[in-house]
């Protein structure tokens, strides 16, 4: 049960870590800067549904994905921890993270009814760092605790989400930009840290002579 515990605390970490709902604020405020507060609210619905069935989803039916394509876990986490890695000095820098989406793409989205699931959920939120997270960690998940662990986890991480964003304005305002950056970039060094964990893993799966080390 301990060990359990401990798998579904460290991917939640990691997964809070990477979705960053803090740090989306601004990219939140000027996509919805025209809406009233009723549709921000439908709107931050949306996405935080959206997250959680894509991350539930990867989960899942991640591992089958990687099997039907012949890629192994231990190949997987490496690229993974690599990904993550890059986004986590974007964050250390509080920048946002191409890995996610860039400006051009955020230009041409703006229909504003699926504004909740494209871009913000997918890929602003939820995006590769968090699906290949959600594979990874799958792996390790050996007894109903740990999947009733971790989909409760991603069902609350996505109440959390709907939160923020519902109240971004009041949230952003409180915190300011240089408040923003600081939670950023104390996301940032956690996710780094959690991504060297992660390469180091991987290496050691490929090469196991390395696992006495």
């Amino acid at each position: 049960m301990y060990q359990a515990f401990e798998d579904t605390l460290k991917f939640s970490i990691t997964l809070i870590s990477i979705l960053n709902p803090i740090g989306i604020i601004p990219i939140f405020l000027d996509l919805t800067k025209r809406n009233s507060e009723s549709q921000i609210v439908k709107i931050a619905q949306s996405c935080s549904i959206a997250v959680i069935i894509t991350i539930i989803t990867s989960l899942v039916a991640g591992q089958y994905v990687l099997e039907f394509f012949g890629i192994s876990i231990a190949s997987f986490t490496i690229g993974g921890g690599i990904l993550l890695s890059s986004m986590a000095f974007s964050m250390i820098q509080a920048t946002s993270s191409n890995a996610k989406i860039n400006d051009t793409e955020i230009e041409e989205m703006q229909d504003l009814r699926e504004l909740g699931i494209v871009p913000l959920a997918i890929p602003l939120l939820s995006g590769p760092g968090a699906i290949s997270t959600s594979i990874i960690h799958a792996k390790s998940f050996s007894s109903p605790l740990h999947w009733v662990g971790a989909i409760s986890s991603v069902i609350l991480i996505g109440i959390l989400v709907r939160f923020i964003l519902a109240y971004s304005k009041r949230i952003g305002e409180k915190l300011g930009t240089i408040g923003q950056n600081v939670m950023t970039r104390i996301m940032g060094i956690i996710l780094l840290a959690i991504s060297i964990e992660m390469i180091i893993g991987g290496i050691k799966e490929i090469l196991p002579i390395l696992k006495g080390i």
